[in-house]
């Protein structure tokens, strides 16, 4: 019984995960979608605001990686992961609950 609670579980995750993925990647990329959204505000930023757009960027590009090799070096591990796999489970759910309210 126990081995049949497993495997719902696990197939319950990985559909989750993927309606995650497949719903994030759909809006990412349809017309007008967000990537054109952020794309085009950072673009516009950096034409209107150069000397502030450019400067942060760097420092948010350098302060990602002295971060992430501090990280390394010390071996400390991270929570990350998981809170990213719920994350994602929970845009799957939103996901889904969309598909199915627009379609009935």
């Amino acid at each position: 019984m126990k081995q049949i609670f497993d495997y719902i579980q696990s197939f319950t995750v990985i559909g989750l995960v993927i309606a995650g993925i497949g719903g994030v990647a759909y809006n990412m990329f349809k017309e007008n979608g967000w990537l054109v959204t952020i794309l085009g505000g950072v673009w516009s930023a950096q034409v209107q605001h150069p000397a502030i757009a450019i400067p942060v960027t760097i420092a948010v590009v350098v302060v990602g990686k002295l971060w992430f090799d501090y990280n390394r070096a010390t071996g400390h591990t991270s929570k990350l992961p998981d809170v990213l796999i719920y994350v994602v489970m929970g845009a799957g759910v939103y996901f889904i609950w969309q598909f199915f309210s627009s379609a009935f």
